[in-house]
């Protein structure tokens, strides 16, 4: 039986936070909790959900505390499978340890994320020397930082990870490479594939697996070797599922996404199975600490 962790869920409610952004997507404008995380993975006799990461929602400013705390009641509660939590905070402006004062005494705090592919977000903003050395700051903390970025901007970001090397820094959804990457491969994507390169060869550097989408009637090859080519880049010890619940619902939901990965990671044995579904997201959020 496969233990998984998934490193990425978010969820929200109207009766406490809903995000603006839900707000253009019918489909995302309603509660979504930890019952329908687990219905949206099913039961398998291959796999049992062993925990989550929760992921901070883009809340609106004034919001964050109250979705702070409530995450954090869902860590302290034994029977909760959130473990950890990756808030939001500004990397940007002012002093991250400040901004943190009222978190750092949680046992739950695993990282921190500030969104990065919005247009609010001017690229190089995370070369900045204020985010720089807010970053390296997270690292002191030992604290992770999640990166939602651009694909053209990831070697942005691997400069920012080589100025930071104590930071763990979680790329999320493999940086965004888009629809067509599991349909045709790395065909058209040279510069998010050289931003993977560079991210990839610095050691602080993880990858989750998710927010992409599995493509109708598109050559089993293909989607085999997309994800091979990933994979084999950043190797068996930063690499993690996610499923991006529930955003993925507006692609690949979350049971036939842990079918997919399952099947195409069968070849590397039950060993790098374990590492890749959860073992290393422990690693990476600390959470065995």
């Amino acid at each position: 039986m496969l233990d998984i962790i998934d490193s990425h869920v978010h969820l929200w409610s109207p009766a406490t936070i809903v995000p603006p952004w839900v707000a253009e997507v019918p489909v995302l404008n309603r509660s979504f909790g930890l019952a329908e995380w687990r219905e949206d993975a099913g039961a398998g006799d291959a796999f049992r959900l062993a925990g989550a990461v929760y992921v901070e929602i883009d809340a609106a400013p004034q919001d964050r505390a109250e979705e702070n705390r409530a995450v954090f009641s869902m860590v302290a509660d034994e029977a909760s499978p959130v473990r950890a939590a990756v808030i939001a905070a500004s990397l940007s402006e002012g002093d991250i340890t400040a901004q943190l004062v009222p978190w750092l005494s949680e046992p739950g705090l695993a990282g921190i994320r500030q969104v990065l592919h919005m247009p609010s977000s001017p690229a190089g903003l995370c070369l900045e020397p204020a985010f720089i050395a807010n970053l390296q700051a997270l690292g002191r903390h030992r604290l992770a930082f999640d990166a939602c970025m651009r694909p053209g901007e990831l070697g942005d970001l691997a400069r920012a990870a080589e100025a930071a090397p104590e930071t763990v820094i979680v790329l999320d959804h493999a940086g965004n490479p888009g629809e067509g990457f599991l349909r045709d491969g790395l065909a058209g994507l040279d510069e998010w594939w050289a931003g993977i390169e560079r991210l990839a060869a610095c050691r602080n550097v993880f990858c989750k697996i998710s927010g992409m989408t599995l493509p109708e009637n598109a050559s089993p090859e293909i989607t085999q070797g997309a994800i091979d080519a990933l994979l084999d880049r950043f190797g068996d010890d930063r690499v993690m599922f996610a499923s991006n619940f529930p955003v993925n619902r507006l692609g690949t939901a979350s049971r036939p996404w842990i079918d997919f990965l399952i099947s195409a990671t069968a070849r590397r044995g039950t060993a790098w199975q374990a590492r890749f579904f959860g073992e290393n997201a422990a690693r990476a959020y600390r959470l065995d600490d």
